[in-house]
């Protein structure tokens, strides 16, 4: 809680004046969400990073839907390359490795593997690459994966050394039309990224209520190394709506009353090897401050909350009849119904999940690897008859905290596919290890000071040799242990050297995107969103989407924003609230000491003399209710 205390003058006259917003900082600029293309310099330079992938797949296939190669069957990939000059070039494949590769006539030296991937990479000399198409051949042993496509056909296939060619029959038999699994990464700026701000609410707020005013205009200046476009947008709520209007430096906007803005700048390269660079933003906000009578107010708590919001969409899982068929057919409610705190109805959840399939590791006699699906996974492991190993303990965990109404998402580490929930009751996203080993006892989370850790805290506390700080939580009689001494049956911190996620965790209505048998061959799917330490991609560079912003991995959810305003009436609040949270109903309010009911996401508080308080949560569709915020204020008795 934040405790602030103000009193206020009985008549407030304010006349026209502005208020500055200003972003100049890392911290600052990292309150913006980016695309892909962004880099935020430590010294908070905003500019394109220099890194390029080009591709024509997603990698949403199986990983034995392939074209086999030989010394006279030919596989050629084409790219179509707008300026090749550049600073390096890597070709990645998959599979690949034992092929010879020729781009546009000139031989490449061997391949090499990449550290514990199925990719192979191969050094491209810049001077090979033209302007417009250029042709990549593979010959000799190995083979090329196959994503299905009819679009923009420029995978083709050769039976006769390179005399002819066919575009459309690709793969065993050749009924296979789509395009290798190819990328190629060059070190050039792309042609432009997009920066954009946080809501912004342009009202003035003195410990905690925010002044009447009525917006007049809105002027912008930036500072960057050459032009770029800046755009705003505002409205009459958290997350402004309104359609982008072009902006010129130093110029006002002149706009109808609008409480909240929000500004974005794209960037673009004047030539590969140049970036247009920002770095200062500032808006400057006129109001007119109407003169009201007021009695004596003092805000005496009021909740602070940071919503953070990822760079990326998620789609969530919403209700659906799937998923309410897997809470009572396999009665999850009592599952956890002895869980006195959130983390223990976590923990149960892990448990059970782990002990359906208690030997784990078995492909039963149809050797088969099911989807993401945990109404499946759990038919097949009665007996068991299919696969059931650390990919699909995570799909249980995920999708049946999702039927209990909690939010859940795989996380793709290196070799290894875990979970991870969001906590309401720890504010935060915390790690779920359900499946990482055939010994069932070693499902576990990990905890350092007595609070659950995420993976990027933990690759961090790795990476720095803090191991002995992390404590591993095993499901009693098992013991905690310490992280130095994690038992050698179960997967270690190394595999904690990349990671990532689904940009979902709706794969009980869909399996796409996606790939199918995911976690049975190495992985090639580019539909996560990858974490990495730097803007240009180190460990991860086969991938298109990376990212070394925390709020796009660890964005906040189920908190409630209070927003206080005066209002034309004295004795009168205007209340308005903000959230993050997935398939959200309703917010609950309670007055004083009454009983929680529905309100408005904006509402007028009418206030009495001595104390006040609010409190506010939020709704999901499934019932299960966010994190309480409460706003007291103390309004003084009338002069006698």
């Amino acid at each position: 809680m934040f405790r602030v205390v103000l009193t206020m003058l009985s008549l407030l006259v304010w006349p026209l004046q502005a208020a500055n917003f200003v972003w100049q900082t890392k911290s600052d600029f990292d309150r913006c969400t980016t695309d892909s293309n962004i880099e935020i310099a430590g010294d908070g330079t905003v500019s394109l990073r220099k890194t390029v992938l080009l591709q024509d797949e997603q990698g949403m296939t199986h990983y034995r839907n392939v074209q086999p190669l030989s010394s006279n069957v030919w596989a050629k990939k084409q790219f179509v390359i707008d300026d090749p000059a550049c600073d390096g070039a890597r070709l990645f494949v998959f599979d690949g490795s034992q092929a010879k590769v020729v781009c546009n006539g000139v031989e490449l030296p061997k391949g090499r593997k990449l550290f514990t991937t199925g990719w192979t990479e191969w050094d491209v000399p810049v001077k090979t690459l033209k302007k417009g198409l250029n042709e990549f051949v593979f010959s000799g042993g190995s083979h090329l994966l196959i994503e299905p496509s009819l679009a923009p056909n420029r995978s083709a296939v050769s039976t006769d050394s390179g005399k002819t060619w066919d575009l459309d029959r690709l793969g065993g038999g050749g009924i296979e039309n789509g395009e290798f699994v190819v990328r190629l990464r060059l070190a050039q700026y792309p042609k432009e990224g997009v920066l954009t701000s946080e809501p912004i609410d342009l009202t003035d707020e003195v410990a905690g209520i925010r002044s009447f005013q009525t917006m007049k205009e809105l002027r912008a200046k930036w500072d960057s190394s050459s032009p770029i476009l800046v755009e705003v947008r505002t409205g009459d709520a958290p997350v402004p709506n309104e359609t982008w209007s072009a902006w010129k430096s130093g110029s006002s906007l002149h706009v109808s009353p609008r409480r909240w803005a929000q500004w974005r700048a794209t960037l673009q390269a004047s030539r590969n090897d140049r970036t247009a660079k920002l770095r200062r933003v500032e808006l400057i906000a006129s109001a007119d401050h109407s003169a009201v009578t007021e009695p004596e107010i003092k805000v005496i708590e009021l909740t602070r909350t940071n919503i953070q919001r990822g760079s990326h969409p998620f789609a969530y899982q919403a209700p659906f009849h799937r998923l309410t068929q897997l809470r009572k057919l396999h009665k999850l409610n009592e599952v956890v119904a002895s869980g006195k705190t959130e983390l223990e109805k976590f923990v149960l959840l892990r448990e059970w999940c782990r002990y359906t399939a208690p030997k784990g590791w078995d492909a039963g006699p149809t050797l088969w690897v099911p989807p993401w699906d945990a109404l499946v996974i759990l038919a097949m492991n009665k007996e068991p008859r299919a696969l059931c190993m650390c990919t699909h303990f995570s799909t249980l965990f995920v999708q049946t905290a999702a039927a209990l109404g909690y939010n859940a998402r795989h996380l793709v580490l290196d070799h290894h596919c875990a979970a991870e929930i969001w906590s309401n009751q720890f504010r935060k996203w915390i790690f779920i290890d359900t499946g990482n080993s055939t010994d069932p006892t070693l499902n576990c989370h990990f905890e350092r000071n007595g609070v659950p850790l995420n993976a990027l805290e933990i690759r961090k506390l790795s990476k720095a040799g803090h191991t002995n700080e992390i404590e591993v939580v095993y499901t009693p009689p098992r013991s905690r242990v310490n992280g130095s001494q994690i038992n050698a049956n179960q997967v270690g911190f190394g595999t904690f050297r990349r990671f990532s996620i689904p940009f979902r965790n709706n794969h009980l209505v869909t399996p796409f995107p996606g790939e199918l048998e995911q976690g049975e061959s190495n992985y090639y799917c580019d539909a996560y969103l990858w974490w990495e330490d730097q803007a240009v991609p180190v460990e991860s560079p086969e991938y298109g989407t990376t990212t070394c912003r925390v709020a796009d991995l660890y964005w906040t959810l189920n908190e409630t924003a209070i927003s206080l305003q005066r209002s034309a009436s004295g004795d009168t609040l205007t209340v308005t609230f903000d959230t993050v949270t997935p398939n959200f109903d309703k917010f609950l309010v309670a007055l004083d000491s009454g009983e929680w009911q529905p309100r408005a996401a904006s509402f007028a508080w009418k206030l009495h003399a001595g104390e006040n308080m609010l409190r506010v949560k939020s709704v999901n569709q499934f019932g299960v209710e966010g994190i309480e915020s409460v706003a007291r204020v103390l309004v003084a008795e009338p002069a006698k």
